[in-house]
């Protein structure tokens, strides 16, 4: 395959996925967790064995048409699964330990990477491309099989709470002009998570190239090393950090501290020589906790009916934003042979087009905790205090009109709050 064949390969998947999230959370809302979960676990399926089949018409005309067609059915299935399992997470652990349940769902996802990064190489080495990439398609079947037992478990647990017609019945009124009513709150949300993503996702893609280009002393792999340590650290701190904030609430402020304490990192990578496992540790830290403020805010501030558009609209916002910044990056760079070294001015501009992104990122968090402060302050109480509030999942309005009596019983539900 040429570079841009192979490059092919990764758009189709980034761009499908973008696009079909927002249809698929309007789907899932509509039709229900089960449903959504069977369909994107077999379009993985489907997906990833298109993609092995395709191997094996190497020197063919078929091999890349096979090949885009299992990314695009994976892109489809893959995005839309993880809005289906964020559904269900939230509505299990919504006014208990959120942040945790999230946050071991991100540190399993971070723990696949970290694990194909070690042992993939190692694997088509031993047993060649053809069979790794039907490993592949066995892991995602391994998932559909997981994705039959969540099910299984989804209806039992629904019909002993008798929530299953109930839940049913508020997925029939959900309408796609829902999202013209989705909160101020949600949407700063939304574009806080994309300014800090377009911070870390694409300078992850190019910082094994920059660290070989500004020190040189590095080896390719150890440069490979160093970039995987922001996953390897948010794989170790994921799980507490979801405790911590489960514990003390304050999504709000930790959503601008993540950017506030995020600024440093891009400075020290371009104006100063520090070691590069300082700042990727950092990161790694940072992103941690931002992936535990940010992700679970959202079904905090939308109603459970409409969770699942909610999640795509976000998710899509996310993509879209990471693909242009990648776009932008690509042309700072301005080269088109990995092989050349690019020089250390174009790499500083990388780095503040990093940090205007983390700039933007903290205007649009402290204005999401002005707006959250006027509305009741959802997202800064703690766990503990704000359960029985939380207990009912379709408890937050949507419409600003909706919301207005609540803040006339602030100081009351205030009272409560400490009293608890």
């Amino acid at each position: 395959m040429t570079p841009q064949q192979y490059n092919l390969l990764y758009a189709i998947y980034a761009w499908t996925n973008a696009v079909v999230v927002i249809l698929a959370g309007f789907l899932i809302d509509k039709l229900g967790n089960r449903f959504g979960v069977f369909l994107f676990s077999f379009l993985c399926v489907l997906g990833s064995s298109l993609f092995a089949l395709g191997s094996h018409f190497k020197g063919s005309p078929y091999l890349l048409p096979l090949m885009l067609t299992g990314r695009l059915l994976f892109g489809s299935g893959n995005g839309s699964l993880t809005i289906v399992q964020n559904r269900i997470t939230a509505f299990w652990f919504k006014g208990k330990e959120l942040a945790l349940a999230f946050g071991l769902t991100l540190a399993f996802s971070r723990l696949g990477s970290v694990l194909n990064f070690f042992l993939t190489q190692k694997f088509e080495e031993k047993y060649g491309m053809q069979w790794t990439l039907w490993g592949g398609a066995l892991l995602c079947v391994l998932g559909f099989t997981s994705a039959v037992i969540v099910s299984t478990l989804d209806k039992i647990g629904m019909r002993q709470l008798g929530l299953d017609g109930a839940i049913q019945e508020e997925s029939r009124k959900v309408r796609i002009q829902d999202v013209k009513l989705l909160s101020v709150r949600y949407w700063l949300l939304v574009l806080t998570i994309m300014f800090f993503y377009n911070g870390i996702f694409p300078f992850i893609a190019d910082a094994s190239k920059f660290i070989q280009d500004k020190y040189s002393y590095y080896s390719q792999k150890e440069a490979a090393y160093i970039a995987g340590a922001v996953y390897d650290s948010s794989l170790v701190l994921s799980a507490s950090v979801g405790i911590l904030i489960d514990y003390v609430g304050l999504r709000g402020v930790f959503a601008v501290a993540c950017a506030v304490l995020t600024l440093p990192v891009f400075g020290l990578l371009a104006f100063t020589f520090v070691p590069p496992l300082v700042s990727t540790i950092w990161l790694g830290v940072t992103y941690s906790f931002a992936a535990a403020s940010m992700w679970p805010s959202i079904p905090l501030v939308v109603p459970q009916a409409t969770l699942g558009t909610a999640m795509g609209l976000a998710t899509s916002v996310q993509m879209i934003g990471i693909g242009i910044s990648n776009l932008v990056v690509g042309q700072i760079l301005g080269t088109k042979s990995s092989e050349t070294k690019i020089p250390l001015w174009r790499w500083q501009r990388m780095m503040i087009f990093m940090l205007a992104n983390t700039i933007s990122c903290i205007v649009t968090s402290v204005l999401l905790n002005v707006v959250d402060h006027r509305q009741g302050g959802t997202l800064n109480k703690t766990t503990k205090k704000s359960g029985q509030e939380q207990r009912d999942p379709d408890r937050e309005p949507l419409t600003q009109a909706e919301e207005e009596p609540n803040e006339q019983d602030g100081d009351a539900v205030h009272s409560r709050s400490i009293n608890s």
